[in-house]
């Protein structure tokens, strides 16, 4: 005897069928819960339930007090080539926006003191800002960066490509980075700047950046809604 799908998962099948026939595109809104639970006849916890299975698996995405859309294709980024943001943003297509959120100079923490060459207590610029795709709000980033290697820095319009201030004022260029990537649940502090819950899915990216001359340049946090990235690496083969 064939066994029978859960009823949420039957659910989330003629859920997708239905988006097809409609040919909802990246970022379109679903009708809201209520209406697409009439027109499935269904319950809203079973609704809530195989919009909650799409949303793992990054086809839909719902907004706090805005409701449920239709996921747009993810970004490609390839850690091993040296391009900000905007660039492989539009590079793909789609228009890359930054918003910061704070700038302050504080001392050194000891758990970046830990990871970097910074000193305990040294002065140190710190930034959050969140970016977007699209007008969607992506990820939430945290920077760190050398404050005797940049000063004036505060000063400066970082809603942009802080890279290219370095680059472009200051004459220095990121030539080693060290990155790490995983999974991780977007806590309360970047989960609010991001008008998402609490615990949602995501992917954690953090870099270190050394300059020309070998010395600190930046330590750069971003927290990625799940949904939003893929890792692409393209390797030569060498003989």
């Amino acid at each position: 005897m064939r066994e029978q799908h859960p009823v949420y998962l039957q659910l989330r099948q003629q859920l997708l069928l239905w988006i097809e026939q409609k040919q909802l595109d990246s970022q379109d809104k679903l009708p809201a819960e209520r209406e697409l639970a009439q027109h499935f006849n269904t319950t809203r916890v079973t609704l809530r339930q195989a919009l909650s299975q799409l949303e793992a698996e990054g086809r839909v995405y719902r907004s706090n007090r805005r409701g449920w859309f239709i996921t747009p294709p993810r970004i490609a980024y390839d850690p091993s080539i040296d391009v900000g943001f905007y660039q492989y943003v539009k590079d793909q297509g789609m228009v890359p926006r930054t918003k910061t959120i704070s700038r302050n100079l504080v001392e050194t923490p000891a758990w970046l003191a830990e990871k970097t060459q910074l000193a305990l207590g040294e002065a140190v610029y710190q930034f959050v800002r969140r970016r977007y795709v699209n007008e969607r709000a992506v990820l939430i980033e945290h920077n760190y960066i050398s404050s005797a290697s940049c000063p004036g820095l505060l000063d400066k319009n970082t809603d942009h490509s802080l890279w290219q201030i370095l680059r472009d004022d200051y004459q220095l260029n990121p030539a080693e980075r060290a990155i790490e990537i995983y999974p991780q649940a977007i806590l309360a502090e970047q989960a609010e700047l991001l008008n998402i819950s609490q615990g949602s899915a995501g992917l954690y990216l953090e870099r270190q950046s050394s300059d020309q001359h070998g010395n600190f340049l930046e330590f750069d946090q971003e927290y990625w809604i799940h949904d939003a990235l893929k890792l692409v690496v393209n390797i030569a083969r060498t003989e």
